[in-house]
């Protein structure tokens, strides 16, 4: 079974203008340097939200947490109930 991170990395791949592949995604990257804007944003949660049939809150539609893949993981897995 894939990890939280792992399925977020594929996910990420679509959306992220410089990467074009998940061995090039740093867990502490500044995924805005690998090329995520405010659209791909939207785009990359809705693609989270039905990869792991949840919904984003709002308190958790920030900058912060769309900062690095390893930020992005911790508010999937705080979403899912720390699975």
């Amino acid at each position: 079974m894939n990890t939280t991170i792992e399925r977020l990395k594929v996910c990420m791949v679509e959306h992220l203008k410089f990467v074009q592949s998940v061995e090039n995604i740093n867990d502490d990257a500044e995924l805005t340097r690998l090329g995520l804007d405010s659209m791909a944003a939207i785009n990359l949660m809705i693609d989270i939200e039905d990869e792991f049939g949840i919904t984003f809150p709002d308190a958790l539609l920030t900058p912060e947490t769309f900062r690095t893949s390893m930020t992005l993981s911790s508010a999937i897995e705080e979403i899912m109930g720390g699975v």
